[in-house]
């Protein structure tokens, strides 16, 4: 049997979806995106309690569809709703690596990557 937080959490996201496409102007593909983006995050972010799960997901789910319209609006791509899901996926992903580098933490490996790659300096 689900635990209840999934059910309100499913239902919130009905409600949410539903109520978006009633909305003109809002580009619901991008909203579907955010919300599949969003939520394979949560789904798989184990280590979490249920009340950060939600505002992650929230988090995630509105960072998505802002990603995607950045990207249409740039045409950079023809449809919004891949864009929302990765979107989605690595703005929460990369946000968190990033605070608990900040907060005393390791460096982030794909940071590292990046900074080896653009001349930092190497390790040891």
């Amino acid at each position: 049997m689900a635990e209840p937080s999934a059910g309100v959490l499913a239902a919130t996201a009905v409600v949410g979806v539903t109520t978006a496409s009633l909305i003109p102007g809002v580009d619901v593909n991008a909203v579907v995106g955010g919300f599949a983006g969003a939520m394979f995050f949560v789904v798989f972010a184990r280590d979490l309690t249920p009340l950060s799960r939600l505002g992650y997901f929230i988090a995630s789910w509105v960072a998505g569809y802002y990603v995607a319209s950045e990207i249409i609006g740039r045409e950079w791509a023809k449809t919004s709703g891949l864009v929302a899901f990765f979107g989605a996926l690595f703005c929460v992903a990369v946000c968190i690596s990033l605070l608990e580098w900040v907060s005393g933490g390791k460096m982030p490996g794909w940071l590292q990557w990046f900074a080896d790659r653009i001349g930092g300096r190497p390790n040891g």
